[in-house]
């Protein structure tokens, strides 16, 4: 009787683990064509088609995943991967052991975006058009910054460094007019509209968001011009540990033995900094909690600009009426060099999650950033910079079909001058900003999902630039907003999808403002989209254009302006859109018009300049871009952008420094075998001539009169060249030169012009390693 019954549980037990063992599902993902695994895919699943009460996978560094299969014996999935179209089908129970290939993305963008809509969705369903850049994309091009990857990938976007720090422009819009956004939160410590963009590290990416024109619905009245969304990685696996480091040559050797006995050995010494990049990013994974910790450390060498000829001023009789035919002045004196700074700067993130079920999630975060900004003035002063962030935020759905978020955000900068012999330093720039935030989603009514937020914005600044000429007092100003806004997304059919909002903004200052936005989107057919958005925008001066009052050494004033008023304008834009396998285009026309647009003004009183701001009666935007991708071959990829604007003059006189003609281009080639992987990849900006008419004063027969002299700087192109390996998926080389045709700005301007041309100085060999620790800890483990 024992026997049997041992014999009995010994094929109960037995049945049991087979039965087991065939509701195991080893999942294989390889990209299409090369049979090359994706690594780190994310896969939801189901017993249903709707995938309610999903499961999860990700794809290891094999491309594998192990999945359960549900008790009905049958699987539904979606993989999704970012550059990849997604992929869905049925895992029948007979077939335990599937190999899925994904095919390229011929749009280079991701599957999903929250920029345009605060809400998930497929790119190709959002009314609202979008760029995505994903951050594997980025990293695979030989980018070394965010700078070299907006100018290179966003038609009509210019960044340039220039003596203070990097100047950003769009469509004929300074930076004043972009939001640049850290996964969805504002940031403050802008000089003139400029971040420290250094504070960005590439490497801790997972895509770039670039929404243009007025997006004011959902993301306030600084939008006007557009959105800069920067997407940070999330935990996928369980450990995932990457690491890298990257040297570039120096710019310009200024002193070759500096001395610790030299009394200048530490301005010297800072000047000379070796052009280098480390970076590490980490994440974990375990139960309901996922961390994230990113860090990079950077530093860069200073230089000199220089001009080849004297200045050469040409006062036309276009912007002069008075003037009988054009007057060319030229300069008796060269033109001294211009300095650009070096940089030394630190990032520290970190981001803790927590999701105990389907229904509640919550995130803290913080970030840290140093740095030290080493200019070519000897004063024996450099500048130093502080940023902390800290924030939390935490959701809560109710049935698949409502959901709240609250959310608190602070940012804390600081600017101080220090001393580079003493242990002295002084602030002379605090700024904080605050932002608790509700927001309410639900798609309770068919075919609608609606979006409710409140949120409220407090901008709080301290200078030493408020006071006055020859002060360094400390003074502080502030300004609060109120703002609410409701967005309904309607899919209409499958042809029509369209977008309804509204935002209004409340400040003591300037009242109250509402702000519509309508945006729809027809599909007649798969390949095909067609586009139309109209928009409201608003934006109220900030402390700086209000308040600052700053003498620069006696060479020129910044003056800001109490009487200013708050800008508005009505964005227009239309267009269409054909994708399929191997084609992606894209063109859209826009008109972005002003009315008491806000901008700074050169202005000449005495012999010295002055930059005041000012509301012009208005200023009309209208353009075009054109973003094309076509997949030629298996192996390679053709990338084009070509961006117009022309921005209307004021009474005669072009006051705006933007060129009409900007466009991008890259050509991607790539081999892939088991184990191995060679990309190169070619890509050049094109900036058109830029001509614009600058204020002065001119002297005709003993008789001073204000004048406008012409600027002309010509069209340049800055062209990069990258060949990368990656080996058995655990170790990345990249050997690039950056500005391989060796330009260097033969003309820096007149006067204060020089803000406008690209500071390069010239072609730079890099060299750059990256390794995935995780992988090399798998592999001791296996050992």
């Amino acid at each position: 009787m024992k026997r049997k019954t041992t014999l009995l549980i010994t094929c109960l037990l037995l049945v049991f683990i087979n039965a087991v063992a065939q509701q195991k599902i080893r999942l294989t993902v390889l990209e299409k064509g090369t049979k090359q695994p994706l690594i780190g895919a994310e896969i939801v699943y189901a017993d249903n088609q709707a995938l309610n009460k999903p499961q999860y996978g990700i794809t290891n560094a094999e491309g594998k995943s192990s999945l359960h299969m549900p008790a009905k014996g049958i699987c539904h999935y979606r993989i999704s991967y970012l550059g990849f179209l997604p992929l869905t089908g049925i895992i029948e129970k007979g077939k335990l052991s599937p190999t899925l290939y994904m095919e390229t993305n011929t749009e280079e963008i991701g599957e999903v975006v929250v920029t345009g809509s605060h809400t998930a969705r497929p790119v190709k369903l959002s009314p609202i058009q979008t760029q995505v850049i994903s951050g594997r994309a980025m990293v695979d091009a030989g980018y070394g910054d965010i700078q070299k990857v907006l100018q290179q990938q966003t038609p009509g976007l210019n960044i340039q460094k220039v003596g203070f720090g990097s100047e950003m422009s769009m469509q004929g819009l300074d930076a004043r007019h972009v939001m640049f956004l850290m996964d969805g939160e504002r940031m403050t410590g802008d000089m003139a509209g400029n971040l420290d963009y250094e504070r960005f590290n590439l490497h801790a990416l997972d895509r770039i968001e670039i929404v243009k024109g007025a997006t004011s619905t959902l993301y306030g009245s600084r939008a006007s011009g557009a959105v800069i969304n920067l997407i940070t990685k999330k935990p996928t696996q369980s450990l995932s540990i990457d690491a890298g480091v990257r040297y570039a040559q120096m710019n310009e050797r200024n002193y070759k033995n500096p001395s610790k006995k030299d009394f200048l050995y530490m301005f010297e010494k800072n000047s000379d900094r070796p052009n280098l990049q480390g970076w590490v990013t980490a994440g974990v994974k375990a139960g309901w909690f996922s961390s994230q910790t990113d860090f990079t450390y950077s530093e860069s060498d200073a230089f000199y600009l220089y001009q080849a000829e004297n200045d050469k001023k040409v006062y036309t009789k276009e912007a002069n009426p008075w003037l009988n035919e054009d007057v060319t002045i030229v300069s008796g004196m060269p033109r001294p060099p211009m300095g650009i700074e070096g940089t030394e700067h630190l990032t520290v993130s970190e981001k803790l999650f927590f999701e105990p079920s389907k229904n509640f999630k919550a995130q803290v975060y913080g970030t840290a950033f140093w740095m030290n900004q080493f200019d070519m003035v000897q004063d024996l002063v450099f500048n130093q910079s502080k940023d902390f962030t800290l924030g939390a935020k935490a959701t809560y759905s109710l049935k698949n079909w409502f959901s709240i978020t609250a959310s608190i955000h602070s940012d804390f900068y600081d600017r101080y001058k220090r001393h580079e012999r003493r242990d002295e330093q002084r602030k002379v720039y605090k700024s904080r900003i605050l932002q608790p935030r509700l927001m309410i989603t639900s798609n309770y009514f068919k075919a609608h999902n609606l979006t409710f937020g409140m949120e409220h914005y407090t901008d709080e600044l301290t200078s030493d630039r408020f006071a006055g000429k020859g002060s360094h007092k400390m003074l502080s100003r502030s300004l609060k907003e109120t703002e609410y806004y409701l967005q309904d997304e309607w899919k209409i059919s499958q042809q029509w999808m369209a977008t309804v909002g509204v935002r209004t903004n409340f400040s003591k200052q300037f009242g109250f403002m509402w702000m519509p936005t309508v945006a729809g989107k027809y599909s007649p057919a798969e390949h095909w989209s067609f586009r139309a958005t109209y928009s409201k925008g608003y934006r109220s001066p900030s402390i700086k254009e209000l308040f600052f009052n700053w003498d620069h050494l006696g060479m020129f004033m910044v003056k800001g302006n109490e009487y200013l008023k708050p800008e508005k304008n009505n964005y227009f834009s239309v267009g269409a859109e054909y994708a399929d396998d191997r084609f992606f285009i894209n063109a859209t026309a826009y008109a972005n018009m002003y009315k008491n647009k806000i901008e700074g003004v050169w202005r000449i009183y005495d012999m010295q300049y002055n930059f005041e701001y000012e509301n012009l009666h208005s200023q009309d935007l209208i353009g075009g871009d054109l973003l094309a991708r076509w997949k030629i071959f298996d192996f390679l990829t053709l990338n084009a952008s070509y961006s117009y604007v022309n921005v209307s003059k004021q009474d005669g006189i072009r006051i705006n420094t933007t060129s009409p003609h900007a466009a991008t281009g890259g050509l991607e080639y790539s081999f892939r075998k088991k184990n191995y992987t060679l990309l190169a990849g070619f890509t050049t900006s094109i900036m058109g001539k830029k001509q614009y008419d600058v204020q002065d004063r001119l002297t005709v027969d003993g008789v001073s009169h204000d004048a406008y002299f012409r600027c002309i700087l010509p069209t340049y192109a800055l062209c990069n060249l990258n060949v990368t390996q990656n080996f058995f998926n655990k170790i990345k080389l990249t050997l690039g030169v950056d500005n391989i045709f060796n330009y260097q700005p033969k003309t820096l301007g007149s006067g204060l012009t020089a803000f406008n041309v690209p500071a390069t100085a010239g072609a730079r060999g890099y060299v750059q390693v990256e390794f995935k620790i995780d992988e090399f800890i798998n592999l001791l483990k296996k050992k």
